[in-house]
């Protein structure tokens, strides 16, 4: 079982990268403190997570985008979103995903 939260960013206004790639956002200020944990939990789900990582954030992209829990108060999983996954970042890049501090 592998533990994750969405982290989103929290105040649109004063930030200079939402919906932006990683390498954008490196260039405009990215900064953890820009964002705020919406959701958490316990991914329950074997055989996606025997297939590793990548198929962890893919299926975590994907449920938040398409089936998202009925508790889940964000938008819909973004560029410039980050995943937590049993404990490191993850940015929701253009295509794929960058690994943050």
């Amino acid at each position: 079982m592998k533990v994750y939260g969405i982290y989103q960013i929290k105040n649109f206004e004063n930030c200079n990268y939402p919906f932006r790639s990683y390498d954008y956002a490196q260039r405009h200020g990215f900064n953890l403190n820009d964002y705020e944990f919406v959701y958490g939990d316990i991914l329950e789900k074997p055989e996606i997570e025997s297939r590793g990582l990548h198929c962890v954030l893919e299926y975590l992209f994907y449920t938040f985008n398409v089936d998202h829990p009925a508790d889940f108060k964000g938008h819909s999983l973004s560029t410039s979103d980050i995943v937590e996954v049993d404990g490191v970042k993850y940015y929701c890049d253009n295509a794929g995903w960058k690994e943050v501090c």
